[in-house]
């Protein structure tokens, strides 16, 4: 049941306060939780959202514990939208004693992408070459054996970062220099690019069983940045390769001694028919994935993620799938932000679930090339995917970000 009476007994450490995370913390208060935000950033998009800020860093579990020591308050930790803190969550579940912890297993796999580019292959599921280690000769040796294009990315970054194209064997070092500025632990990961269609798997773990999944159907920017531009939901798989999925989610829940909790893979449908696992994450999705799936298919997985982290009952309440879209909000450019128009009309548009902005006029604007990047984003909804496509252009048409530097206004992605 919803409440908005919050409970100063029960309250969440939520880490991370990017925009992916909003919703968990506006979730969290409608539940009657008191939140607390860690991160480094006081200015952080979710520190508006939280009852209270800890500036401590999310890869800082020991400094998290020492902010908080003596609260009996704390119901349970979440890491919502970002697997940056999915260590710190793991030893600080542990360190509380609160309910399921993330096994370690399940933490690597969520971090370091070659982990679980390993564990696909273990447990045979479609798989692609990729190589991985530090860069240097011996990674650019054993890369130049596969097939190019390539993609070049840090086995330990998210939203994007990093990623880095690689047309050729001779562009190797250049896509090694790129791509391992964004990674702590200085190590690459290259693999074979696959052609096909994209999607995102979202799914619900209790008692080590998937209870619940929803699949999108995902668009990217265009090279070089690969970065998510839309979801489309429901997406639809071949019934094969449907059950499939189901069943391989199973069986990596199974390996990794993953209990109970959110899970959030990237996929991409191959034009050989399969389906093929790219990355996976033990928390759940940003970009307002969370919001869009309750509008579609009645699931509140953010409901569901909290009552898991508390050792509450996780229940769902399903119905027909209705076409949603999240459109995320961009700039293919630079500059100070002027101001934006139009969003009073957005907002008044039939099958508005929501709009969400995390820039105001003043804020400096970057090129979208990660997802950090994002000006917001807008959730719709429709008895039909053409109505759906026919208001996301309405959008597009309607909402405009004026730079001061250039005194235009950036077209909408």
């Amino acid at each position: 049941m919803t409440s908005s009476k919050k409970d100063p007994a029960r309250t969440l450490v939520i880490l991370g306060g990017a925009d992916g995370s909003v919703s968990t913390y506006e979730r969290a208060r409608e539940l009657g939780f008191r939140t607390i935000c860690v991160d480094v950033r006081p200015a952080a998009p979710a520190v508006a959202y939280a009852d209270e800020f800890l500036q401590v860093s999310v890869r800082a579990p020991e400094q998290i514990a020492a902010g908080l020591a003596g609260r009996r308050d704390l119901a349970g930790v979440l890491c919502p939208a970002s697997d940056v803190g999915l260590p710190a969550l793991a030893w600080l579940t542990r360190h509380w004693g609160m309910p399921d912890p993330l096994p370690e297993y399940a933490v690597r796999a969520s971090t370091d992408k070659s982990v679980f580019r390993a564990l696909c292959d273990h447990l045979g599921l479609p798989s692609y070459r990729s190589v991985d280690g530090r860069p240097g000769p011996e990674l650019a040796h054993a890369a130049q054996q596969l097939r190019f294009p390539a993609l070049v990315k840090p086995v330990d970054s998210s939203g994007s970062r990093g990623v880095v194209s690689c047309a050729g064997p001779g562009l190797l070092p250049k896509a090694f220099t790129e791509s391992l500025a964004f990674s702590p632990s200085g190590r690459l990961v290259v693999e074979e690019h696959l052609d096909g269609s994209h999607y995102t798997i979202e799914a619900l773990v209790v008692d080590g069983r998937i209870v619940f999944h929803a699949v999108t159907e995902r668009v990217l920017t265009p090279p070089p940045f690969f970065v998510t531009s839309s979801h489309l939901l429901p997406a639809e798989l071949p019934a094969d390769v449907e059950l499939g999925l189901i069943e391989a989610l199973d069986r990596i829940c199974t390996e990794l001694g993953y209990r109970t909790g959110p899970l959030t893979l990237d996929a991409v449908l191959g034009r050989d028919g399969r389906l093929y696992l790219i990355e996976m994450g033990s928390r759940m999705g940003g970009n307002g994935l969370a919001e869009a799936i309750a509008h579609c298919h009645g699931a509140d997985l953010i409901g569901a993620g909290i009552a898991a982290a508390t050792g509450g009952e996780v229940t769902l309440d399903l119905h027909e799938p209705k076409p949603t879209l999240v459109h995320i909000l961009a700039s293919d450019r630079g500059g100070h932000l002027s101001r934006v128009d139009g969003a009073d009309d957005v907002r008044a548009m039939p099958g508005l679930v929501g709009l969400h902005l995390f820039a105001d006029a003043g804020s400096f604007v970057r090129p979208y090339e990660q997802a950090g990047h994002k000006l917001g984003y807008v959730v719709l909804t429709a008895g039909s995917v053409p109505e759906l496509l026919t208001a996301e252009n309405a959008v597009r048409g309607t909402l405009k970000f004026l730079l001061h530097d250039q005194d235009m206004a950036v077209p909408l992605p």
